[in-house]
């Protein structure tokens, strides 16, 4: 079986896909939610079982994830409700889940209480799909957190750079694996995972991200979850610009007061992704603040962006106030539903926060940090002042 970690790392990146996305891309319409009818005829393995939890991940622009407690009766059940193709849909008896991909139309699912993971879903041809790749890609993908997990912990450099040219190696014969599977199945939605997992490993660039999603059927394009998986591609693309001059991003602040990146031409800009709920990125705030005091006369800008939920966004307004970061521009993502947000130079959810992007005079991004830390205090301290004492 693949490594626990990954799948739940995965799944949880679909699940924050949806929800960091939604608000973006709720303008496209009712095309975006269309389902249809599904029904699962069920049976479990032990008739002392009297119910079960099911929940599923609602592919819409509202609640994403709907929960539901299904009776049992000698041992046989049935689910019905409406839902997209490739719906991910969780199973639980006591303290185990299964995870399996739902279609429309008639499934039977065959639950084993004490190995739940062994449990047998038919009638859907997305969770078809995947488990005929699984079996290529599980060892490896298992393999590859080995060493991830050994790279922790190695302290030889010699150890070191040969764990990681054999965790490159594994993850190019990963990329290969879904690519060859994308451009051979391109009426599978299981081919949009693919195309999300290849985003998720950041090496692939948008052109190739977007052939292989031009790749796709109509059908599976056109699907709610095609459509997330082509706005994630378009952020990658902005996200990955060298020049952003010309795309005409904007926002408004906390105050609705439409801010426009092009207002501050001839400026250096620093932006800070950063939520509520990071401790790195509040660990940011006083040095951040030290930059500012320090060079906002010389022509430094700071725009605070903020990925927080919409319901989260007084937390957000205190945590602008308790950090007294108030001097510069505070922006929350989830207010603005243009098509050219600023926000969209942040790539969505796992992305790690704070995300610090600078910006020089000409609209060129020249350096990106993640995380914050002693090196990126010594980097940003080192990077202006050369920009703006002019020293080499």
């Amino acid at each position: 079986m693949i490594n626990e970690f990954f799948m739940k790392h995965f799944l949880l990146f679909i699940f924050l896909f949806l929800i960091s996305v939604s608000d973006v891309f709720g303008h496209i319409g009712e095309t975006f939610n269309v389902k249809s009818p599904f029904k699962i005829t069920g049976k479990v393995d032990d008739t002392t079982i009297k119910t079960f939890v099911f929940k599923y991940i609602r592919c819409e622009n509202d609640e994403s994830m709907v929960i539901d407690t299904i009776p049992v009766i000698n041992g046989t059940f049935i689910i019905e409700g409406v839902i997209p193709p490739r719906t991910d849909a969780f199973f639980f008896i006591n303290d185990n889940e299964v995870h399996f991909y739902l279609d429309p139309g008639e499934m039977q699912l065959y639950l084993k209480k004490d190995s739940l993971k062994n449990s047998v879903l038919s009638g859907s041809q997305t969770d078809s799909d995947r488990a005929m790749l699984q079996p290529q890609t599980d060892p490896l993908q298992n393999r590859f957190y080995e060493i991830g997990n050994q790279l922790s912990s190695e302290e030889n450099e010699q150890n070191n750079d040969f764990l990681i040219r054999q965790k490159d190696s594994i993850q190019n014969i990963l990329d290969n694996l879904r690519i060859d599977f994308i451009s051979s199945h391109p009426t599978s939605y299981y081919s949009l995972d693919m195309i999300a997992r290849l985003i998720d490993g950041r090496k692939q660039n948008t052109d190739v991200l977007t052939n292989l999603f031009d790749g796709l059927s109509e059908n599976v394009r056109t699907s709610c979850f095609g459509k997330i998986v082509y706005g994630v591609i378009l952020q990658r693309k902005k996200s990955t610009m060298s020049n952003i001059s010309s795309l005409g991003l904007e926002s408004v602040d906390k105050d609705g007061k439409l801010i426009k990146l092009s207002d501050f031409e001839g400026k250096y800009i620093l932006i800070d992704y950063w939520a509520s709920w990071c401790s790195h990125c509040i660990e940011g705030f006083p040095h951040l603040k030290e930059l500012y005091a320090k060079y906002k006369d010389k022509g430094l800008i700071i725009i605070g962006i903020s990925i927080d939920r919409k319901e989260d966004e007084q937390q957000w307004l205190n945590s602008i106030e308790k950090n007294g970061i108030t001097e510069w521009v505070n922006i929350l993502c989830c207010k603005y539903k243009g098509e050219d947000s600023i926000c969209d130079l942040h790539e969505s959810i796992p992305s790690p926060i704070p995300h610090y992007i600078l910006i020089d005079k000409s609209g060129n991004v020249i350096k990106q940090w993640r995380g914050f830390g002693d090196t990126v205090i010594k980097e940003q301290d080192e990077m202006f002042e050369r920009i703006f004492e002019n020293k080499n």
